[in-house]
């Protein structure tokens, strides 16, 4: 069908516009809206890989859905704003052929070019300080999106304004006339925007596979165990190696944990290297001459999966003590998680380890020493997940509350933990972290009753006193 003269030709007020203006201003205003697109999406893109990428090769997974509705809104955006640009490209007339309306017509334009170049600034600053906040969350944000992802509703009202914006000096110039118009324009920029964001530019579930192929949490069996209390774990310089003690998702039977190993050296640092047991010392020897000395009094952190046998976490950490890496802490997770579990992986439990473990002179000398204690008690881990305290069963949920009440009738006092090399890790965890929860709680109290202040606002020497009169005093002994 052909065009005529005026494609406005209802409004006998209204300049005519031309054929090939008109066929232009679409041509121009579809390919600005593809070009567009397609910078907004390689942009989201980048700010995902680049900006939300962890050191541990950790990456913001977005689901198919939520990728196709930011892919829509991104479309739109683009889609209307190529809009704005076809009408400016068909009523960019001369004055003198605009006749009296000369002043409304030019309103539209001035509107149109003024809308354009604010909304790109202030979209483009409200998309970095969104990534920024996520992104600058404690170094999880992309562990919390789920939190903000009420703000899906806050897009939908971005790209209704600026529909509507770009239609209100128009509106003043057609009043209700323009109606009719405003709804062919909202159907054909949603259908337009609907099929451009089914064209993904980038091939993003293979990016994520290439990234998290190198991330530990994903390609193996690595759920952290629950603790009662909890620290911060030193920073990655201030450590004196990281281990991460994971299973297989493919694993045999009675197969051995893998080991996998950061070390930060002098000139050089190992990023998750995987290692076997038997080498482990081997590698240490090696990476201790580059290190500085007094990093190798720093802390080894260990990230295990919590099913792994005890049997198999003392011997890393007998390993640990023959190289003399007493300093241990355990990432944990809290037993009350807001977020995902990822976003806590900073978290540990942090212990010292005797050096009985690897000497003979140190177990005889440790028989000694907790024999002191007026009160000595013995606590049994079974294969089968029973607590045993001196032959009496405790139930997991009365522990702490059982333990707590033992040590502030008889604070002398000494508990032999006999671990069962078939009880798990996670079990291991739950009871050193409640009996040293228990006795930060007594801690506080007598801190509280003595100095009228809570034990972590004590200076050192009060400190030194509290923990004289109600120490951690808990000998580990590996059984078959």
């Amino acid at each position: 069908m052909a065009l005529r003269n005026k494609y406005l030709h209802a409004y006998s007020f209204l300049p005519a516009i031309p054929r090939g203006r008109l066929l232009m201003g679409v041509f121009v205003g579809l390919l600005f809206a593809s070009c567009f697109y397609a910078f907004l999406y390689i942009c989201r893109e980048a700010l995902r890989i680049l900006f939300f990428m962890t050191e541990d090769y950790d990456v913001l997974v977005l689901s198919d859905a939520t990728m196709y509705f930011y892919n829509f809104i991104l479309a739109y955006i683009a889609t209307v704003l190529g809009q704005s640009l076809c009408f400016i490209c068909w009523f960019e007339i001369p004055l003198r052929k605009l006749g009296k309306y000369a002043l409304q017509m030019r309103a539209v334009i001035n509107d149109q070019r003024s809308m354009n170049s604010y909304f790109l600034s202030w979209f483009l600053r409200l998309a970095y300080v969104f990534a920024l906040l996520i992104g600058g969350t404690m170094g999880g944000g992309i562990y919390v999106i789920r939190t903000f992802s009420d703000y899906k509703y806050v897009l939908i009202l971005v790209i209704l304004v600026l529909f509507l914006h770009t239609w209100l000096t128009i509106r003043r110039l057609f009043n209700g006339k323009s109606f009719r118009w405003m709804l062919v324009s909202a159907i054909f920029l949603s259908v337009f925007s609907f099929g451009l964001s089914r064209i993904n530019l980038i091939d993003y579930k293979r990016i994520n596979e290439i990234i998290l192929s190198k991330n530990i949490n994903y390609t193996h069996l690595l759920q952290l165990p629950e603790a009662a209390c909890f620290e911060r774990m030193n920073s990655e310089n201030r450590r004196r190696a990281t281990l991460w003690i994971a299973e297989n998702k493919d694993k045999f039977t009675d197969a051995d944990p893998v080991i996998f190993i950061k070390h930060f050296g002098r000139y050089e640092a190992y990023n998750g290297e995987q290692i076997p047991f038997d080498s482990l010392k081997e590698y240490f020897y090696r990476w201790d001459q580059n290190t500085w000395e007094e990093t190798k009094y720093e802390p080894c952190v260990l990230y295990i999966h919590r099913d792994i046998k005890m049997n198999y976490v003392n011997r890393i950490k007998k390993c640990l003590v023959e190289l003399q890496a007493y300093r241990i802490q355990y990432a944990v997770l809290p037993s009350v998680r807001e977020y995902d579990d990822r976003y806590y992986t900073y978290l540990a439990f942090p212990l010292v380890t005797s050096r009985y473990f690897a000497e003979a002179e140190g177990w005889q000398e440790l028989q000694k020493v907790s024999s002191i204690p007026k009160h000595v008690h013995d606590l049994y881990t079974t294969a089968t997940g029973e607590i045993l305290f001196n032959g009496t069963k405790v139930q997991f949920d009365d522990f702490k509350d059982f333990i707590q009440h033992k040590i502030q009738v008889m604070p002398d006092y000494c508990i032999k933990y006999y671990i069962h090399n078939n009880s798990t890790y996670a079990e291991y965890i739950f009871i050193v972290s409640a009996i040293m929860q228990a006795i930060h709680e007594l801690r506080n109290d007598y801190s509280f009753e003595v100095y009228q202040r809570t034990y972590g606002n004590l200076e050192w020497g009060e400190t030194k006193v509290i923990r004289e009169r109600l120490p951690y005093r808990v000998v580990e002994i590996p059984i078959e």
